[in-house]
């Protein structure tokens, strides 16, 4: 007996469903809050970097919370500023 190879069908042909919809995405943060500066701050903005900016942000924010999370005991003082 020889074997016919079986058709493929997609998930949603063979369950009788159809597809869903395609939820609109919800803006990041951080896409809200470059946008938002950069109109703020009369910068001239190319989409093109904005990966490169979410980047930058994102490790900024990850050092700004390494700095915040170091703990000092409440009597430790700033360090003394010495000018030349």
């Amino acid at each position: 007996m020889i074997r016919k190879p079986a058709a493929h069908k997609s998930r949603t042909a063979r369950r009788g469903t159809t597809p869903r919809p395609l939820r609109a995405k919800k803006p990041d943060a951080l896409d809200t809050l470059i946008a938002a500066s950069a109109q703020a701050l009369a910068l001239p903005f190319d989409p093109a970097w904005q990966g490169g900016i979410r980047l930058n942000l994102r490790l900024i924010f990850t050092h700004a919370t390494l700095v915040d999370e170091f703990p000092l005991a409440d009597e430790t003082e700033p360090a003394p500023v010495f000018h030349a």
